[in-house]
């Protein structure tokens, strides 16, 4: 007596896990793959972390710091000319020191004018968002946001927060460390979540670099525009430059690098 067992497997067109809405079969994103590989190449792939941070690390001093400062007096200088670029030392735990470029501009506290202006922005915007908020939501909430965070950072200059702790140079340099650090971490985040990936090595240096070149770019230009902001608006501009155009972008330009890598051509593609 024999059997016969009938290999019944469904139409992929009639799966609607994996059907698409014209009944075309929707094949699954390469990161849900299981991609080949192998050992060598990805041990050396996962070696270009420790490298990139490491030549990063010792590049700050001769070689990014200058670059920031060079950036700095070229927009000053075409801003405004009798504005100076100076160094704030910035002491690292194990003995040695940053000096790190920025503006030498100031700022003051609102005045009673900064308060009416604020407060009569504040009132169109909110009535704004209202308006929009039936038929343009994203932009609605958008607005919302902006008024929350302005007002948040407005309580710092009233009395029940004040004083307000910030100035424009210990700011612009905050932010400037802040980015060092995400310079840093952008190697090794790369090594965990992009070079295991079947791509060549030639691409993973390239996203690398790539990455890089946007943050030692983009930072110094980003944050002295925000010095000259606030030295014009004063400082109740500087915690929605803070949160809302801060480290923000810069983040937003490496996902959409990432992004840009992951739709590359893959080695066995």
């Amino acid at each position: 007596m024999s059997s016969i067992i009938s290999d019944e497997r469904p139409d992929p067109r009639e799966d609607a896990r994996i059907a698409g809405w014209r009944g075309g079969v929707i094949s699954p994103h390469r990161g849900l793959r299981i991609m080949p590989h192998e050992r060598g190449r990805q041990a050396l792939s996962l070696m270009l972390g420790p490298v990139f941070a490491l030549a990063l690390s010792l590049a700050i001093g001769p070689l990014i710091l200058p670059l920031w400062a060079a950036i700095e007096r070229f927009w000053c200088a075409r801003a405004t000319p009798a504005v100076t670029v100076i160094r704030i030392r910035y002491a690292l735990p194990w003995g040695s020191s940053l000096a790190v470029p920025v503006p030498d501009l100031n700022a003051s506290g609102p005045s009673r004018a900064a308060w009416v202006t604020s407060a009569v922005l504040v009132g169109i915007t909110l009535l704004l968002a209202m308006r929009l908020r039936r038929h343009h939501l994203p932009l609605s909430l958008a607005l919302f946001t902006l008024v929350a965070v302005f007002v948040i950072g407005a309580a710092g200059f009233t009395p029940l927060l004040a004083p307000f702790p910030y100035v424009i140079p210990g700011y612009i340099q905050s932010m400037l460390l802040m980015g060092l650090t995400l310079m840093f971490m952008t190697p090794l985040m790369l090594m965990v979540i992009y070079y295991p990936l079947d791509f060549a090595l030639g691409k993973k240096v390239a996203l690398t670099l790539l990455a890089l070149a946007w943050l030692a770019i983009a930072l110094p230009c980003q944050f002295c525009l925000q010095a000259f902001v606030i030295s014009g608006l004063g400082l109740i501009a500087l915690p929605v430059l803070f949160l809302l155009f801060g480290l923000l972008l810069d983040i937003m330009g490496l996902v959409a690098l990432y992004a840009w890598g992951m739709s590359w051509r893959l080695r066995h593609d």
